[in-house]
């Protein structure tokens, strides 16, 4: 069945999503803690001092003892702002790769 959404009214469209409802792609908390490396994060393991590292969730900079979550892909984030994310959808926000097998 193929729906043509171009010609349907906004009530129509309204109607159509209370029909097909919400679909989660996103994961559990419980699946996240479990599923995710997480370590403290720390300056000196980087090595440089230079380049600052910065979760590209939320734009900021690591700090000593920042709790960080490690994805399947590599991709590391400050722990809240990664689940927070991966609540809503089980995609690394950098890659798109699937961010943790379930």
């Amino acid at each position: 069945m193929h729906l043509d959404i171009d010609s349907m009214s906004y009530e129509e469209l309204l109607a159509l999503g209370e029909h097909i409802g919400s679909v989660s792609t996103g994961l559990s908390e419980e699946v996240i803690m479990a599923k995710m490396e997480q370590w403290k994060y720390s300056c000196s393991k980087t090595g440089s001092s230079v380049d600052a590292e910065i979760c590209c969730i939320c734009q900021e900079e690591y700090a000593d003892d920042d709790g960080v979550g490690n994805l399947d892909c590599g991709h590391v984030y400050h722990v809240a702002c990664i689940k927070e994310w991966l609540a809503q959808k089980n995609s690394c926000p950098i890659c798109k790769n699937t961010a943790l097998a379930t």
